[in-house]
């Protein structure tokens, strides 16, 4: 997340943050009135979520959920924070605003050089503040790799690094690893080291 120049001392408010956006026509995080400019993505970063994506909608498809891509602002209310999760699951529980949505069963963060950091500890403490949150994916992006934690209790979380399916009790459904990986071709340098 690279920082857009903007003092402490002017702290947007939501609205003002929603303007930004719309009057620029760029993707910025929000955190506690500060903004931070979102990077473009790879053609393989583009290729997973959107796989992804597909993949929960069909299995998901008769349940009371719906699946949204990074286009949808997140609201982690406990951290004042608005961000773009790759891909998102709400269910029941969820709350949709229009401009952005609260509570997901389900994130997942495709990962790069530039956002892995922050997605495995900033942004995944940030997350954990979720009640309704079971689930959280990181997708590796150079090699055929994915990390899941399930939560367990409030304080607990189990990761697990399935090679074959991904399976989501509480959501009922199980996805193919190789699925998430469809037409993209990676490195041979990073394929021989995984």
């Amino acid at each position: 997340m690279s920082s857009l120049p903007i003092s402490k001392q002017n702290r947007l408010t939501h609205e003002e943050y929603f303007a930004l956006e719309q009057a620029e026509d760029q993707r910025y995080e929000y955190l506690a009135g500060e903004v931070f400019a979102m990077a473009g993505c790879t053609e393989s970063h583009a290729l997973i979520s959107m796989s992804i994506g597909s993949a929960l909608l069909n299995a998901l498809r008769g349940k009371p959920c719906r699946v949204y891509g990074a286009d949808m602002k997140l609201y982690v209310r406990e951290y004042d924070n608005f961000c773009y999760p790759d891909v998102q699951v709400l269910c029941e529980n969820g709350v949709h605003h229009g401009k952005y949505v609260e509570n997901p069963i389900l994130v997942v963060e495709v990962l790069s050089d530039s956002n892995e950091s922050y997605d495995r500890k900033k942004k995944f403490e940030h997350y954990r503040s979720i009640d309704g949150l079971k689930y959280y994916l990181l997708v590796d992006q150079s090699c055929q790799h994915v990390e899941l934690y399930e939560k367990e209790s409030k304080y607990r979380w189990i990761v697990t690094y399935p090679k074959d399916r991904l399976v989501f009790p509480s959501l009922e459904i199980v996805i193919d690893v190789e699925d998430i990986y469809r037409q993209v071709e990676f490195n041979q340098t990073n394929q021989s080291q995984s």
